[in-house]
């Protein structure tokens, strides 16, 4: 009776997989966002994506010609424009302090820029960044979002953030939602 018990154990076990062992699940990445969404932060991602769909058109805009300076959260364009910077990762101060992204391309002389991020979802090729941002405007209770893209004809998989940002240009901008 030992004997057929050990051969029953014997037969079943080796065919059994251990529940331990783990799999690497490779999942393929979105490409595209579409509805349903699980929160609005996909329900955001998706209109930045229809935006640069519907809405792109790429421009060359100059660079801010003139003296810029910082203080504090402020980045100054001259003597009389500014863009004040509400709690942004100071990896992107770079983008205001080289001129690429100012007043006068929102048609503004001051701006309460916050929540600059980077939209890697929708930045597939090494030479273009796109990103969205926040804008505070005086006398307006919500902030209304803004697309912009710059883009580095340099730029490759290997260039660093300030390599790119220093010969990046703007190529993009417009206005999106409001946030409410």
């Amino acid at each position: 009776m030992k004997l057929f018990v050990l051969i029953l154990l014997l037969t079943f076990s080796t065919d059994c997989k251990s529940q331990s062992n783990s799999e690497k699940v490779e999942t393929e990445k979105r490409t595209e966002l579409k509805p349903p969404f699980n929160n609005q932060g996909e329900q955001e991602d998706y209109w930045a994506q229809e935006l640069f769909k519907k809405e792109y058109k790429k421009k060359h805009y100059s660079k801010f010609i003139g003296e810029i300076t910082k203080t504090d959260n402020k980045i100054h364009f001259g003597k009389v424009q500014y863009i004040e910077l509400l709690d942004i990762n100071s990896d992107y101060h770079l983008i205001f302090e080289k001129g690429l992204l100012y007043p006068d391309i929102l048609s503004a002389i001051s701006l309460r820029i916050g929540n600059v991020e980077e939209l890697e979802f929708l930045s597939g090729n090494p030479k273009v960044k796109r990103f969205r941002f926040w804008l505070y405007r005086s006398n307006v209770a919500n902030p209304q979002v803004y697309i912009f893209e710059l883009t580095n004809e340099k730029a490759n998989e290997k260039t660093d953030w300030k390599s790119f940002i220093k010969n990046a240009e703007l190529t993009f901008v417009k206005d999106g939602w409001i946030i409410i």
